[in-house]
């Protein structure tokens, strides 16, 4: 074990540390502003500030939610270049997101899905503005201007609804307000990193006011395809979002919103890194594997350059009227989102009929409508209720385009999925004395689904399911104790990569969590800790098979996870600040004997000969993107240079225990394995104390540590890898008023 990894387990269980990170000070619900700082009191005097989050779909301190939360605000981002969903992961414990297939692969405490296509959703859902997201893909994981964002750790099906195993991630944009405001944060880096976004916040009346956001940000590619010296890994993002706000009373409030983003970015660039004897077209490739360079491949670079694109229109309309005891939330939102990816899937530059390259086509129009009311009655009963609907209609396609047509797949493989689910819901809170509260609710939810591909039989299929909330939970003053249960669903549906496509059951996890939140007297020290146990039923995991018509199989084992998670942040001074988490995670399968993998073969004398598909008794093995120990530890010096300036510099390393990124590592090689490792970074930033300006630096993988974002194996064409960027470094500018 590292120094490292010694230190971080030490010092999360000395401080018995935090569920929100010193970085999450200050974070707000978009209607809400944070806990007043007496004016009598300085910051250094006060500590730190109260955290207002709306994991309850109410707005209350971080420390009073009987919910594993992060928060995360919007100068933590600034200040450790978060500029996406996949970023947050570096200061949240047991969450990993990878977006290397276009789509967010996201996990929390090792619950999630490796593929994300129209019919196979991903167990921990993604709220924007109030407004459920049925895909996370390329663009939309971009967020520009945020208010707030909180990571709910744990099933929420009650208050969060369908494919809320997991858990949730809320992400609130910056509602406009009624005062003038303008933002310019301009970026230059190593490889080709070039950013710049803005916003202007502008009042029109008494109570009209509009807020407009945008990003433009590219990043050149660093993996070097060796034929032709074309580079992957590069991408540009594109978003702009309007944002009306009308007020015309205290009591109520109307916030309509578009957003347009695109992403253009390489195909995914694999390289192969197992023997060639395991590769079936490696021998024809010129090549000896694996490279000397692992930020090197060779593979096809089909019309002048393979690229993947998206587009989304998202339109998001908030409505919320307070009566006094009881404030109504309605959220309206339509998303359209359109994508095309290429993909070489033999991961060679070998261009023959046994070669597979193809157009992934796919889109989703998505209509959700959610209303909301919650009691404010000060006394010793509140309730809240609601319903939620969804209506989705989704396409996914592979198109193969190289010379010849490699079977089994058509010229088109055009699948159809349309979605539909209602879901009412409520949840009372009762304080039968001081100090406890009592919470229980539940969720109905009925999902249909259609699916349809040409020559194929239409399918249908339906199910409802209740997910119920029980919490105890009690405030000893510093400390808050609690105790819940809570049944999280994802809804079964149609793997729409298999042919014929195949129909698969729903997900349930029963998860019993409890948890500590302490706050110090002075508010220099957060420090809260978890510990969970879930019951994972019917696990919906995808086994690829590129060798019969079963590409994309969907099989339901059974699983056990449990653990202890905890974060902290201590501010000792005006000066200094600490923050760190840990995540001790044990996960294993039950009952997974016919596991699809990918087995080798061996000829006489056990000399490699290839690979093929086949089954493996995964029981007892651990799920994918569940690293047993993870954690990070950093800090932040704030100080006064010289006369009128002051400065801050943030140091920040990670550590993640080896994992493997699809189940069983992909067959007994085990070769889809990340093996364990740490990253650094590093941050700051001058100012004048009372001017507008501020020039910044980052530095992200400091040391320069090789490690991967995805390693896939897949028979007959091997195991490929995607390294992770190397080091690279930039400075930004920066203008407020």
């Amino acid at each position: 074990m590292t120094g490292l990894h010694t230190s971080v387990c030490a010092f999360a269980l000395v401080n018995t540390a935090v569920v929100a990170p010193a970085f999450a000070q200050d974070a707000v619900a978009p209607t809400e502003q944070p806990a007043a700082v007496q004016p009598e009191q300085s910051q250094a005097e006060q500590g730190m500030q109260d955290i207002v989050v709306t994991a309850q779909r109410r707005s209350e301190s971080v420390q009073k939610v009987p919910i594993s939360v992060t928060a995360i605000t919007p100068q933590a981002m600034q200040t450790l270049g978060i500029k996406d969903l996949t970023a947050i992961q570096i200061i949240t414990p047991g969450l990993s997101i990878s977006s290397d297939f276009n789509y967010a692969q996201t996990f929390i405490r090792g619950i999630g899905a490796n593929f994300s296509n129209p019919g196979v959703e991903n167990p921990v859902a993604v709220y924007i503005d109030g407004a459920y997201l049925e895909r996370a893909k390329g663009g939309n994981l971009d967020i520009v201007d945020i208010a707030s964002l909180q990571v709910l750790k744990g099933p929420q099906g009650t208050l969060w609804g369908r494919n809320a195993t997991g858990g949730a991630i809320l992400v609130n944009t910056a509602d406009p307000e009624h005062k003038f405001g303008a933002r310019l944060v301009g970026e230059i880096g190593s490889l080709g990193r070039r950013s710049i976004e803005g916003m202007v916040n502008i009042p029109l009346s008494d109570t009209i006011a509009v807020r407009v956001a945008g990003r433009y940000r590219h990043d050149d590619g660093y993996i070097r395809n060796l034929p032709d010296n074309y580079m992957f890994g590069w991408s540009t993002n594109k978003q702009i979002r309007a944002k009306v706000l009308w007020e015309p009373s205290s009591d109520f409030t109307a916030v309509a919103q578009f957003q347009y983003t695109t992403q253009t970015s390489a195909t995914i660039a694999s390289s192969q890194f197992l023997p060639d004897a395991f590769c079936s077209l490696c021998s024809q490739s010129g090549y000896t594997h694996p490279y000397a360079d692992p930020y090197t491949t060779a593979i096809n670079v089909l019309n002048g350059g393979p690229q993947a694109d998206n587009k989304d229109r998202y339109y998001n309309l908030k409505l919320r009227y307070n009566l006094g005891a009881i404030t109504l939330n309605s959220v309206t939102a339509y998303d359209d989102f359109d994508d095309l990816e290429f993909f070489d899937a033999d991961n060679t530059n070998v261009n023959t009929a046994d070669s597979l390259h193809f157009r992934i086509p796919s889109s989703n129009r998505t209509f959700t409508q959610s209303f909301n009311a919650t009691t404010d009655f000060g006394g010793i009963f509140e309730a809240q209720a609601g319903i939620d609907y969804l209506h989705d209609r989704s396409t996914y396609a592979l198109y193969n385009v190289a010379p010849l047509l490699v079977a089994p797949f058509p010229a088109a493989n055009l699948a159809y999925v349309k979605t539909e689910s209602v879901s009412p819901y409520a949840e009372i809170n009762l304080k039968p004395v001081e100090h406890l509260t009592l919470t229980a609710g539940g969720r109905y939810t009925k999902d249909t689904r259609d699916g349809r591909r040409s020559g194929e039989p239409d399918q249908r299929y339906s199910e409802n399911n209740f997910q119920p909330r029980f919490v105890i939970a009690y405030d000893f003053g510093n400390v808050n104790a609690y105790l819940s249960y809570n049944k999280g669903s994802k809804a079964g549906g149609f793997s729409t990569p298999a042919i014929p496509m195949q129909a698969f059951l729903p997900e349930t996890l029963h998860g019993y969590e409890g948890g500590l939140k302490f706050v110090s007297g002075d508010r220099r020290v957060r420090a809260n800790l978890s510990a969970f146990y879930y019951n994972y039923k019917q696990v919906q995991t995808v086994a690829i098979d590129q060798d019969s018509t079963n590409v994309g199989i969907t099989q339901n084992p059974d699983a056990r996870v449990h653990g202890v998670d905890a974060d902290f942040s201590w501010e000792p001074n005006s000066t200094v600040r600490f923050f760190g988490g840990a995540i001790y995670l044990h996960t294993q399968y039950r009952n997974y004997q016919d596991a699809g993998v990918q087995i080798p073969t061996y000829g006489p004398g056990g000399i490699p000969t290839g690979l093929t598909t086949g089954t493996e008794d995964l029981s007892g093995t651990p799920l994918p993107h569940a690293p047993k120990f993870s954690g990070f530890l950093g800090a932040t010096l704030s100080h006064d240079l010289w006369s009128g300036w002051e400065g801050q510099l943030t140091a920040l390393a990670n550590y993640t225990d080896s994992f493997y990124f699809f189940p069983g590592g992909g067959g007994p090689l085990r070769a889809d394995r990340q093996p364990s490792y740490v990253v650094a970074r590093i941050s700051g930033s001058i100012k004048p104390s009372d001017g507008p300006y501020e020039i910044g630096f980052y530095i992200d993988n400091l040391t320069d540590k090789l490690y991967y974002s995805q390693r896939f194996t897949t028979a007959p064409f091997g195991a490929s890898q995607v390294p992770a960027r190397p080091r690279t470094y930039g400075i930004r500018f920066t203008v407020n008023y």
